[in-house]
């Protein structure tokens, strides 16, 4: 492309996206465990933000391509911490550790309005004349909205079933023989190890009226 507004207009954007994807890592950073920390959508949009200011227009094809990927399942990743938790539980979150909530809700926020500022600044239609103009067709973005559709759905379906399956039961039941019936439970990660030594982890998040607590357990899987 040559040095032109629309050059200009890619640079701005993309060095937006770039950023918001570096402000977004330094959220998760804060609220990671130690060891345990991944940039998850943050990543993406450092990556998105520089296809975007110095890529050629098969890569900036891409980005919108997956931008309409992305929209439905950094919509659910945004809903997916308020619907799958209890309600005691958000509550005691909100009491207890704000500016913690506060960072993770950020985070997926970002990532949302990044992909929605990206869908806007590349589907524009100076953009999308330059792109006619260098022989490049309109694609049909009904499809990758439809398959990010259908990933979200799948994902909630695994979170859901996660956060409801008998392994979490147990992880419950081995956190309240530790800690005793004075708090209420929720086992908000399952993780599987497997191998000759196939174990399950979990976190289990425990609450009360005083306080708000996470426990790790773990049990080996026969």
């Amino acid at each position: 492309m040559q040095k032109s507004q629309e050059t200009i207009d890619l640079r701005r954007t993309g060095a937006i996206v770039a950023l918001a994807g570096i402000v977004q890592a330094a959220l998760a950073m804060a609220n990671a465990p130690a060891g345990s920390f991944h940039l998850q959508f943050a990543n993406v949009n450092i990556l998105f933000g520089i296809l975007i200011a110095f890529g050629n227009v098969r890569a900036l094809s891409a980005v919108r391509w997956l931008a309409w990927l992305c929209l439905m399942p950094a919509a659910l990743l945004l809903l997916a911490g308020f619907l799958l938790q209890p309600a005691g539980l958000l509550m005691a979150q909100l009491r207890f550790i704000p500016s913690a909530l506060f960072r993770e809700t950020a985070t997926q926020l970002i990532s949302l309005a990044m992909v929605l500022f990206i869908l806007r600044q590349l589907g524009s239609t100076p953009m999308l004349e330059a792109r006619a103009a260098l022989g490049r067709k309109v694609r049909d973005m009904r499809i990758p909205l439809g398959l990010g559709a259908v990933l979200a759905v799948a994902v909630a379906g695994l979170q859901a079933a996660a956060v409801h399956s008998a392994d979490a039961e147990h992880a419950v039941q081995l956190a309240q023989a530790e800690m005793g019936p004075q708090y209420e439970y929720f086992a908000s990660h399952i993780h599987f190890e497997f191998g000759a030594n196939s174990r399950v982890m979990a976190r289990v998040q425990l609450w009360n009226d005083r306080e708000l607590r996470e426990i790790p357990v773990q049990w080996r899987k026969p």
